[in-house]
């Protein structure tokens, strides 16, 4: 896999200590298996900073994607807090937390969700109209962003008329056209060939550190390992960080 290598990070920008965009304190989940209590995260504690591209890596079950979709408020915890700068989002209730979650988190996934009968263009602009803007204004920032990731000429082009690389450069955009504060990526080269994720995966560490946003993507993939800024395994429902990658935490 040929991925953009990391640059060198710190906890300090500019002599500064970087934001703590997410931060887990307790976090558990358990789940109900015929009438057995099964947990698939434990007590996990961590912080993550602004700008930090963080991997999660695991392998299929370990529990990777239940952990990016409490962080995202997609998913309840257990036990333990999710927050997301100085708000907790696990005390919010809807539709408070459907409204954080629309205007401070995006989403990319690994089969892309696009609405199959909206353009290129109407898929990002929907994004950012959602969050109260105008159709004007929202179309201008999705054309901004479709020219951002190489589909500038595609922007009227529907879901089904677009490879597969494609649809996820118009997800990427989607996700990021409102600018927030955390993007949260669910194996989004996994529906891929190797040099188109590649390349979709260069093209979003490039856009989210050009922004200086977080960026937490889950895999089983650890080829993305150099390019990460943190790393953690998760195994037996902990929580482990790499310490080789451990750089922006201290």
């Amino acid at each position: 896999m040929a991925v953009a290598t990391k640059q060198p990070v710190t906890g300090k920008s500019n002599g500064k200590e970087r934001p703590i965009v997410v931060r887990l304190r307790g976090l558990t989940k358990q789940y109900e298996e015929a009438g057995v209590s099964r947990a698939v995260l434990h007590a996990v504690n961590t912080d993550m900073r602004e700008g930090d591209f963080v991997v999660l890596l695991g392998k299929s079950g370990s529990g990777k994607s239940t952990l990016l979709n409490m962080i995202g408020g997609i998913d309840t915890a257990t036990a333990g807090e999710v927050w997301v700068r100085d708000t907790c989002i696990t005390t919010l209730k809807e539709p408070a937390l459907t409204l954080f979650r629309r205007d401070h988190i995006g989403f990319i996934f690994q089969f892309f969700n696009l609405i199959p009968t909206l353009t290129a263009l109407e898929n990002v602009s929907l994004s950012y109209e959602l969050r109260g803007r105008a159709r004007r204004e929202g179309e201008q920032q999705a054309r901004q962003m479709l020219e951002r990731v190489g589909l500038g000429n595609r922007a009227n082009t529907y879901p089904d008329k677009l490879s597969g690389g494609e649809q996820q450069r118009v997800a990427i955009a989607r996700a990021l056209v409102h600018q927030p504060d955390l993007i949260l990526a669910d194996e989004p080269t996994g529906n891929l060939d190797e040099e188109t994720g590649d390349t979709i995966l260069n093209l979003l560490l490039e856009l989210t550190r050009d922004a200086g946003k977080t960026l937490i993507m889950a895999t089983h993939n650890p080829e993305v390992v150099p390019s990460a800024d943190v790393v953690y395994h998760i195994h037996e429902g902990k929580l482990v960080a790499d310490a080789t990658h451990v750089a922006s935490l201290s």
